[in-house]
């Protein structure tokens, strides 16, 4: 099966040992890669061919900090970088720029770090705790004529989709003091679904639930409690209801004081949900006039993020579709312990929430729907809200050698296209010494059946320090029809959307048209 590839940090390419202010921000698992690079690549190398209505642009959000991190901080922290693809007639043009958030120019200003711990603001240089925390790193959307950049510690950054520049804090005066990084699209109601947990301030129990209009216009704004404190990264979405995940995370502003960490990791938590009606109208049978929220819970579990969400039996069960695993990812957010990723244990399974049930209730056992270690699906989201087929699920590859351990989602390997209603597996697997990010689908027109277009997504090639960008059909995924060379590694993505050519058409890179020989 081959040897995994070792990095040796005394190495010639380990910089022989040499001490740096970035030996304690470059994680292992990004093998050397430095980023801080923004810049533009005209007509990358394009492997095989493109297919001519693939017309848009990939835009993919990479934590990549500017300055080295205060020591004891997680991988999820550090500036956001914007890389985005624009593909047309089979050829592909690439641009790299960070988002120059608040916290980015006050930093550039001062040429040095000025912020700590993640989302600890008692740990910043004093002259920058009124500044806004937000890193903008973890995923970007396109909403009513503008590509968002999120992080959900506050609310989002409008970036221009062409130039990348960014324009603007707060576009859309949103309420609340938080947006989440995970918005869902409604395609059948054309709405853009928004929470935002700690959304009255740090270590709030407060949530904000709304929702953003093809114009931006906020609608049905409802405010809910936490159970606690809690981690609420992603959420799903059914016609009339909105399920949000909670992470087993406490948040205490007393501990932040004294010098902790935003999150403590809790095993005793549950795996919780916080179900609420999407309108304040919609009055679901059995509950209460005025009855805002149901809790539910299950045994503890991170459940990272959502595929797809529906309703069935008029609305009284709702299922959802997410990985389950069984460790703490996050070693910053909990104290060292002998197994710090327990035994590794994860899948893919479907949740069933009974709302005739009471809050506090327990919900049923979930149904596995794929029995490996998977992360960040991706389904047709023309259907979103309604039942679905397919699923694109990036997976660590049984009996697969990897150069990184199986730790999800860093140790994702390959892409399994699954199909529910027969239960059969399709598996990419790019090879030996590779890691797969999220992926994204594209349909191959508005009108095809479910699934039928192509998936997109960037493998990070460890050995020889290089990021390809694989074109796979959802017809046949186990080879792809096209890849693209980028020529350096980029920093590891976070999530990525797809959004289709915006008119009218400019071009992502310096046009040649018109220029004097």
């Amino acid at each position: 099966m081959g040897q995994p590839f070792q990095h040796d940090p005394k190495g010639p390419n380990g910089f022989f040992g040499l001490p740096s202010t970035w030996s304690s921000s470059l994680s292992p698992f990004e093998n050397g890669v430095a980023g801080r690079f923004e810049g533009e690549v005209a007509d990358l190398a394009v492997f095989g061919e493109i297919p001519k209505q693939l017309n848009g642009t990939f835009y993919r959000i990479m934590v990549d900090p500017f300055y080295p991190l205060q020591e004891g901080n997680p991988p999820i922290e550090g500036d956001g970088n914007i890389c985005a693809f624009r593909i047309q007639d089979g050829r592909v043009d690439m641009k790299v720029r960070y988002v120059e958030t608040e916290r980015l120019r006050l930093e550039r200003q001062a040429n040095k770090r000025l912020f700590g711990l993640y989302r600890n603001p008692f740990s910043h240089h004093p002259c920058v705790r009124a500044a806004v925390d937000s890193t903008a790193n973890t995923n970007l959307v396109y909403w009513a004529g503008k590509l968002l950049a999120l992080k959900e510690s506050a609310l989002p950054y409008a970036v221009d989709p062409n130039t990348l520049e960014t324009l603007c804090y707060d576009p859309f005066q949103s309420p609340g003091k938080t947006f989440s990084a995970h918005p869902k699209v409604d395609p059948f109601t054309n709405e853009l679904v928004v929470f935002g947990y700690e959304a009255k301030g740090l270590a709030t129990d407060d949530i904000v639930i709304y929702s953003l209009d093809q114009s931006g216009q906020v609608r049905d704004e409802q405010w809910i409690k936490s159970p606690w404190p809690a981690f609420i990264h992603d959420c799903a979405v059914t016609e009339n209801f909105i399920i949000l995940v909670l992470w087993p995370f406490d948040a205490d502003a007393d501990k932040m004081k004294a010098g902790g960490q935003h999150w403590e990791y809790n095993k005793d938590r549950p795996a919780t949900f916080v179900v609420a009606p999407r309108r304040s109208s919609h009055v679901p049978v059995g509950w209460e006039q005025g009855e805002k929220s149901r809790v539910y819970h299950w045994d503890h579990a991170i459940l990272l993020h959502t595929a797809g969400s529906w309703e069935e039996e008029e609305g009284n069960k709702l299922y959802f579709e997410s990985s389950r695993m069984f460790y703490n990812l996050f070693p910053a957010f909990a104290p060292p312990t002998e197994k710090p990723f327990g035994d590794m244990q994860a899948d893919y399974v479907r949740w069933e929430i009974d709302l005739s049930q009471p809050t506090n209730s327990r919900v049923a056992e979930p149904k596995v729907i794929l029995d490996m270690p998977g992360e960040m699906a991706r389904i047709d989201e023309r259907f979103l809200t309604r039942p679905y087929d397919k699923l694109f699920c990036p997976v660590v590859v049984p009996n697969k050698s990897s150069p990184v351990p199986p730790i999800l989602p860093l140790g994702l390997n390959g892409y399994v296209m699954m199909e529910k209603g027969t239960g059969k597996q399709s598996l990419f697997d790019p090879g030996m010494n590779c890691t797969v990010e999220e992926p994204i689908f594209v349909p191959r027109s508005e009108d095809v059946e479910e699934g039928d277009g192509w998936v997109l997504g960037m493998i990070q090639r460890l050995d020889v320090n290089r990021s390809d960008l694989v074109v796979l059909d959802t017809q046949d995924v186990r080879k792809p029809i096209a890849v693209v060379q980028l020529p350096f590694r980029t920093k590891g993505q976070i999530h990525g959307n797809w959004v289709d050519a915006i008119a009218p058409r400019k071009s992502l890179v310096r046009s040649w048209e018109g220029r004097a020989g």
